[in-house]
Parts: C-alpha cells; structure tokens; sequence
C-alpha cells in the first residue's frame, strides 16, 4: 500500500510499527489489553493494561503532526487513524485484545462472531438490541450494508481497505457502488430484520478480520454526504465527533446514546478527547516532555526526545518500545539485470550489512534484525529460520556473496540501482550504508530517489518503471492488516496481485508456490502453511528482510488504563479506554 501509513515507516529513525492481528476468540477481557498491573515503567504497556483506575471525567490532551487521511472509516487508512476510529465508530466485529503480539476479535455490534458455511462463502451475523447513533436513532444492518457498498465508489469514496471487500463479495461486476448502482442485490449481501449475510464469490475462512477494520462501520444513508462525510461521521462508539477543523484539531464528546451493556471492548473514561494538529513536529515531543499534553498519535517520539527518555530514568520509566510485527525490507526485481539470475540476487543477500542498517535507525529502539520475511505475530514466523546466515555479527558473509557473484558470472560484481524516497535524511544514510556493504564485493550501487508523495504511487509502484528505470533494489516496510499470511504478503508477494499502476509487489515477484498458499482463502491459516509461505518466498531470493521494526512511545503520567494498540495503530496507545488521574 502506498499509503501514508506506511510511508511513515521511512520517515521517522524509529520505523513505525503495523497492522498485524494474531488470534480469534471471544473469550477475550475487555478494555484491550491483557492482564493489568498497577505499578508503571518502561516497556510495562506493551503487553499489560498500567495504572488502572475506575476515575472518570476530565479530557485526554492528544497531539499529532497531520490530519486523518480521512475520518469516513470507508476511506482511513493510516494506522493511527484506525486506532482513532475505536473511540467513535464500532464494527461487526473488533479487538478486544491489542496489546503485546496476540491479538483477540470479539463480537462488537453483532451477538457473536458470527455463523458460516461449510466453505466459508456465506458468513452470518446478528446485530445486538439497544445499539444506537449519537444522534439517538437505532443502528440497522441495513446501514452496515450500505457501508460497504459505499466502498464500490471508488470515484468518490478514494482510499481506505475497501478492496479486500469488494474483491471478494459476490456483487455484480456492473456495480459501481449506492451513488451510481443503488442497493447491491441480497445475493450479495443480505439483510433480513437485524440480520446481515455476507455471500462471497471465493472462499474466505478469515472473513472476521476484514470486520475488524473500519469499513464495516455502519453509515446511515441519510446521513451520507459522499466525499464530505469525512466532516461529520455517524457515530456509532462512546464517543462522537463534536467539533473539526480539517488540519487543525478534532474534539471528541461523549454519545449519550451508546450503553456499556452493549459493548464489552470499550470502557471509556474520560468526558471529552482533543487532538490538536502541529505541524512542528518537535514541539510536539516538547509538549509531551513538560505535561503539556498526554500523547502523540500520528508516530512514535524524535530523534531528540527518544534520546533522552533512553538516558534519563523518570522519562523512560513512562515510555514503551512495543516491537510491532513489521518488516523493513528491500525488494530485489529479477526484471532489472543482472537479478534475472538468482545468484546475483543472493549475493547480494550475503553481503548485505543488516548492523549498520539497524544502526542507522535507531538501534534496539528500532527494532532487530530480521532473518526472514515473516515477522513476529503472523503465523509462519520462525526465529531459528535463517536462509542467508550474514555471519555472527549479522556485517554480512562476503566469502558466500563473492561464491555466488561467480555462479552468477559476475565474478568482478556488477551495478545497480537502489530506490529510496526523499527527503528524509535517514533513507540517505541507509543508502550509503548499502552502497558500502556492497561495493565490499564489487557490487557498484548508485541512488534513484523520488519524493515521499510519488514513491509508492508511480515510482516503484509501477512495474514499468521499475524495469525501465533499472531499479533493481528498492527499500520498502510492510505490516499486515490482519493476522494471517494473506493480511501480510497478499499486496506485496502475490503474483496474482500485480497491478500496473499503484502496485504495492515492487519486485513483481510471482513464486507459484506462494500464490498457491495466499490464493487458498478457503482453508484457515496455520503455522505451517505460513512456513510454507515463508520459506518459499525466501528460496526465491527477492525479499530480502532487513529488521522487525519497533517504536518509542511516551505517555502522561496521569494517564491511566494504559495499554499499546499495537493491532491498530502502531504500538500508539489505545486512547479510547484511557482515563486520566486528575479529572481535567
């Protein structure tokens, strides 16, 4: 995805963590996170629920750097922003556990997780009684319904994870969305009373985690306004957008509507929540250092102030480092020579310098080095499992890198280019880390960049010009936006998958036997087939892991019930159960 969410991941030197869902129950606590603990320190929100506290009243003070992409739940894609969508908008289906590497569905708007067919082509679901807007009018499936035929207008509702919908729901392939084509046919999608069926033209056994993204969030007709709802969203959570100034500040109010009875994920506690929008990024993290504001949304802490939370004790001891599953890696594309030849691309697997690359990003605080494509929280990760050994000091193995130069006949190495977008001073310094490790091995590699707004859009999301261009190594990060090897590699492995334009496969890699175990949607995913996954991917030598990124995040003291939302939003904190000790 070319999407800010991830392209934040090359903007920040601690690269912001993912998407990634791991586990299905509704046997879940609430309030998203595991076990709580009452005392505070470094790392203790990670995986814990900290300072819990019944309190209620008073105004979480929230601050970013940007605006939503888009507060329509149709159209946001930016990680923070799904996390923002739990203090005022509920889905089918969400998480009540999105802390540590194991998250937790459970059943939100509807009675349970739902009911499906023998081969998970028809998936089922009631909605509870009682559930109502901000505005007091009752929550109907048939506004769930029209929720996703909203995301057919790609004319008008642009952006957002609506193709994972649209791609599988058996609607005609006329349909051009509610403004244009009216209902989707009840063979699509139909509704009976409080009761939604979902009919889907291929098999889908994780279906329950497309709910847990926002687009299934229920919009009222009436209340649609198009590419303007993004103004005045329905609010179906605690909470309700009461005040918006695009690019300035949002003030969430409370829904008098919404009943705890109904809804066992959220237990909100404070009256009011502000986020106020600065462009000056470090006067961000200066608010945050003096008490001025509680915690930042949009990404984890600067250079600056990460620095001093890691050296001063009272800072660090109200910070987290969560290590969201997330891969930062470069994509090798065998259309560019001489990487037509898989020994040119292995060698450049082992001569790579993953410690300095790690270095220059942060260190520990950003992450460990990864050995092989699939993170920590999808099934298939297995930390024994290292392909292409880099030597103890992970500096690379230049005897195996020349061995494969000369199977590749390119004894003498050979040149390339290595794409990487602008103007972060940190993709500069990676480079010329790359250019050293590999010009160790007569690899001579020379920079091709492209501003942060076009890379991922037309520079190296376009097969053509990858080719043409003669990009043959192309930096990238990916997190998942769910919990299986096909919410992880389906947009950047699947040779199925490549588009001409906007194409997140940068390499264009297509391996049959990894299209075999992402195309197979109708059998639940497992450890193994994500192994399989996992190890054919690597044998193919195109994707080449560099680190498992994590992030630095600071909190108020006065925060209480405390916990990362590493599941939806990047290790950020779950603000829509947050309370605060003083009551302002």
């Amino acid at each position: 995805m070319r999407f800010k969410r991830k392209t934040l991941a090359f903007a920040s030197v601690a690269v912001v963590g993912a998407m990634l869902l791991a586990g299905c129950s509704s046997n879940a606590k609430s309030g998203g996170g595991s076990s709580s603990a009452a005392t505070t320190g470094f790392n203790a929100a990670v995986d814990k629920v900290i300072n819990p506290s019944s309190k209620t009243g008073g105004t979480l003070k929230l601050l970013s750097s940007s605006d939503c992409d888009s507060w329509d739940p149709a159209r946001t894609y930016y990680g923070w922003c799904l996390n923002m969508q739990r203090v005022f908008s509920r889905t089918l289906v969400n998480y009540s556990k999105v802390n540590g590497t194991k998250f937790t569905l459970a059943p939100d708007l509807a009675t349970d997780l739902g009911s499906h067919n023998a081969d998970y082509t028809e998936w089922k679901y009631t909605l509870k009684d009682g559930l109502k807007y901000a505005d007091g009018t009752d929550i109907k499936a048939q506004d769930i319904k029209y929720a996703i035929e909203r995301s057919y207008a790609t004319d008008v509702i642009t952006g957002g994870p609506g193709f994972y919908f649209t791609a599988i729901i058996d609607a005609p392939s006329s349909y051009k969305g509610p403004y244009k084509s009216g209902d989707l046919p009840s063979s699509a999608i139909e509704v009976s009373g409080n009761t939604i069926t979902f009919h889907l033209k291929k098999a889908f056994a994780d279906f329950n985690y497309l709910l847990g993204l926002p687009t299934s969030a229920p919009v009222p007709k009436a209340k649609d306004t198009g590419a303007n709802y993004t103004k005045a969203p329905a609010a179906s959570g605690p909470f309700q957008i009461s005040s918006y100034t695009p690019t300035k500040s949002v003030t969430f109010t409370r829904n008098k509507y919404w009943s705890q009875s109904t809804d066992s994920i959220r237990k909100p506690k404070v009256n009011e929540i502000t986020l106020t929008i600065n462009s000056n990024s470090d006067d961000i993290d200066n608010q945050l250092r003096t008490g001025a504001a509680d915690a930042r949304m949009e990404q984890a802490v600067n250079p600056t102030f990460q620095s001093q939370i890691l050296t001063q004790p009272k800072l660090k001891a109200n910070s987290d480092n969560p290590a969201g599953p997330t891969t930062r890696y470069t994509a090798i594309a065998a259309s560019v020579a001489p990487f037509d030849n898989i020994h040119c691309r292995k060698a450049v697997f082992y001569a790579w310098n993953k410690a300095a690359g790690l270095a220059i990003a942060g260190g520990a605080a950003a992450g460990k080095i990864a050995y092989s494509a699939t993170p920590p929280g999808i099934l298939g990760y297995d930390p024994s499992y290292n392909p292409y050994p880099s030597g103890k000091d992970n500096t690379g193995d230049l005897t195996k890198a020349k061995a494969e130069l000369k199977a590749c006949g390119k004894p003498n190495g050979f040149a390339t280019k290595y794409a990487y977008s602008t103007p972060d001073a940190t993709n500069g310094k990676a480079f010329a880390a790359v250019k050293a490790a590999l010009g160790r091995v007569g690899i001579t590699v020379s920079a091709a960049t492209s501003s942060a707004s076009d890379y991922y859009s037309t520079f190296v999301g376009s097969p053509n010009n990858v080719k043409n261009q003669g990009l043959g190594l192309i930096a990238a990060g990916w997190g998942a936006d769910f919990p299986t090897p096909y919410g992880m590699f389906q947009n950047i492995v699947n040779g199925n998958a490549i588009l001409p334009q906007g194409n997140s496969n940068y390499a264009s890699i297509n391996i049959p036997e990894v299209n075999k175990v992402l195309d197979d949607t109708g059998t639940p995913s497992t450890q193994q087939s994500g192994e399989a996954l996992n190890h054919a991917l690597m044998e193919g030598a195109q994707f080449l892991p560099t680190r498992y990124a994590a992030d630095l995040w600071y909190r108020n003291p006065r925060m209480t019930n405390v916990t990362s939302n590493n599941a939806l939003g990047f290790g950020a904190y779950d603000v829509v159960n947050v309370g605060v000790s003083d009551g302002k």
